[in-house]
């Protein structure tokens, strides 16, 4: 809501596609900044809109898959935009197969007008990946008939609600995955996921989650944090900086050479005393 700039960026992204089969769907929430203006001087192009007073970010979303008619859908979040105007091709062009397709997602500092980092989607998925974070909506293909079967989005959380689908459907589920290795998307860390005052949010909005609905899997959730921040905290140490360099320059793979070379040598000379 009251994201004109964002808006735009996200649309014209869209418009400049040339994979042509989109249907295109527009949910503001209620702007008032000329956003709606703006989305009416592209009317033409756009499916379907809508601009008024939701419930949040999943509200909207639950809001367009009840209008898509398509094989598969995927979010933008006003201010993200596709990498470029063959982005959708080139994913297309892959033939996805899979009820979850992942590409891979550019975190965009706006403020700095830098990219922060390029995220990868994992090709293997695994528990652990959605137990430490999750797959970027900006960049994932959901089958649209999945939300038939397992419902929409659960508008009672803020910012986990798409973490939570992709556990449903992946890990309970048994639905397939894929991993398609093009970067699809930027995304605006301007949005709510990446403020200083909603940090904590997901981590909040996962542990209730798992306490609610998958008790059992809470004690792994929890060591598997534990050793994600003591990782973490090596990577910050002096030590990991002492031992990427050494490992770096190769002093660590020379001394590993030496030391197998000593215990050879030691062992010839064994085998060569006298009985």
């Amino acid at each position: 809501m009251n994201n004109r700039t964002g808006l735009e960026k996200t649309l014209q992204s869209v418009f400049g596609q040339t994979y042509s089969a989109i249907e295109f769907i527009v949910i503001d929430g209620g702007s008032t900044d000329g956003s709606v203006a703006y989305i009416q001087q592209h009317a033409a192009k756009v499916k379907y809109w809508v601009s008024e007073p939701d419930l949040g970010i999943y509200h909207a979303m639950n809001k367009g898959i009840a209008q898509a008619t398509g094989e598969y859908c995927l979010f933008l979040n006003s201010g993200d935009w596709l990498v470029h105007s063959s982005t959708l091709e080139i994913v297309m062009s892959n033939k996805p197969k899979a009820d979850i397709v992942a590409g891979d997602v550019y975190f965009f500092d706006t403020e700095a007008n830098v990219i922060k980092w390029h995220v990868p989607s994992p090709d293997v998925l695994t528990a652990k990946t959605l137990f430490l974070g999750t797959l970027p909506h900006q960049a994932t293909l959901i089958r649209r008939s999945l939300f038939e079967r397992f419902g929409v989005y659960n508008q009672g959380l803020k910012i986990a609600s798409d973490w939570l689908f992709f556990l449903e459907v992946l890990l309970e589920g048994g639905c397939s995955y894929q991993h398609i290795p093009e970067t699809v998307a930027y995304f605006s860390m301007d949005g709510i996921s990446c403020s200083p005052q909603t940090h904590a949010l997901p981590r909040r909005e996962q542990l209730t989650v798992l306490q609610q609905k998958y008790p059992r899997f809470l004690p792994d959730y929890e060591r598997l944090d534990q050793l994600e921040r003591q990782a973490v905290q090596w990577q910050k140490s002096r030590e990991y900086a002492v031992y990427h360099f050494l490992e770096r320059t190769g002093i660590i793979r020379i001394g590993v050479l030496l030391r197998r070379l000593k215990r050879f040598l030691v062992r010839i000379l064994q085998t060569k005393r006298p009985a």
